[in-house]
């Protein structure tokens, strides 16, 4: 877990449609959600509300959109 300093505030969970005020940043591989780089993976910092933090923390959020349209492939690096 690592707090959500370097981002503006009032900024909300980026798994799919979540609108909750995110809490924590996480580290994942993600398959992008543009099909030309279907076979590509991608390391990012995502933001995350507490309650998928929780799900991150217990599933990684493996298969999960984002709400860029990257499908999550892994958790942590």
């Amino acid at each position: 877990m690592i707090g959500v300093f370097n981002r503006l505030q009032h900024v909300v969970c980026e798994v799919g449609t979540c609108t909750w005020k995110a809490s924590h940043t996480e580290h994942i591989m993600v398959v992008p959600g543009d099909p030309s780089l279907k076979n590509e993976r991608h390391h990012i910092d995502v933001v995350l509300c507490e309650r998928h933090d929780r799900e991150f923390q217990e599933t990684g959020l493996v298969g999960i959109v984002t709400a860029y349209g990257d499908t999550i492939a892994e958790s942590g690096c």
